[in-house]
């Protein structure tokens, strides 16, 4: 298996991770008698092989080893930094929150150029 593809299962296994613990700690009802862990490791286990599946053989012929890191790194920041600083404003809801996360999304399409292994490659 080369690099490319481990890069890409290793941001898989995060994905399922982070949505299975949304789905028990964000959106799952309190008071069920089912116990939160339980509920992520089972969400974990359906979404792990998807993710796994569509990651896989997700990567474009020009894809290089980082991109999809960069890309990751860069969302995380400008979309956290985002509703933090719309928080400290004053700004809370989900008009702000998607406001990040669209900033944060539109960055990260731009950022492979960020890659170490692109220098000196004209943008695209």
């Amino acid at each position: 298996m080369d690099l490319l593809r481990v890069e890409r299962l290793g941001w898989a296994t995060v994905f399922a991770a982070v949505v299975a613990l949304v789905v028990a700690y964000a959106l799952f009802p309190a008071g069920t008698g089912v116990p939160r862990p339980v509920v992520a490791a089972v969400v974990f286990a359906l979404v792990g092989p998807v993710a796994a599946r569509l990651a896989r053989n997700a990567a474009s012929p020009s894809a290089k080893l980082g991109d999809q890191t960069i890309q990751f790194v860069v969302f995380f920041v400008v979309a956290a930094g985002g509703q933090v600083g719309l928080a400290t404003l004053g700004y809370e809801g989900f008009g702000p929150r998607l406001a990040a996360f669209a900033a944060g999304w539109l960055v990260a399409a731009r950022a492979k150029r960020l890659n170490p292994r692109r220098r000196g490659e004209r943008p695209a």
